[in-house]
């Protein structure tokens, strides 16, 4: 049997919406957007070594992370974070096909779902 150790975990994630970046620099902390060097914000939070890259149009990529629970804490963090400071609008998930819907929604464009009655 061949040992091995995961030492680095790349992730992927996405909003499924269109973010201003210099909003989300000046609110979230942490963070440095320059776009003439890089088109993202690139996050770096404390007390980890993990870096998120948000782009414009909701695409997260995440590195420098050990396991998967901390890619799912890290982008659960991430999405809180945006919400709370208004950048994103709180999203709910679609109890029929867990489809990523508005909190506004009455219908589930994926799968046609009543939301809210």
């Amino acid at each position: 049997m061949v040992n091995y150790q995961i030492e680095n975990v790349m992730a992927s994630s996405n909003l499924n919406a269109k973010i201003n970046l210099k909003d989300v620099s000046e609110r979230l902390g942490d963070s440095e957007y320059n776009p003439d060097n890089f088109p993202g914000v690139i996050w770096r939070p404390k007390n980890t070594y993990a870096v998120v890259i948000i782009m414009d149009d909701g695409r997260l990529m995440c590195t420098n992370v050990r396991s998967l629970e901390e890619v799912e804490s890290l982008f659960k963090r991430l999405t809180k974070k945006l919400e709370e400071s208004g950048v994103i609008t709180p999203r709910i998930t679609c109890p029929n096909c867990s489809a990523v819907v508005d909190s506004e929604d009455v219908v589930c464009i994926e799968c046609g779902f009543l939301l809210q009655q």
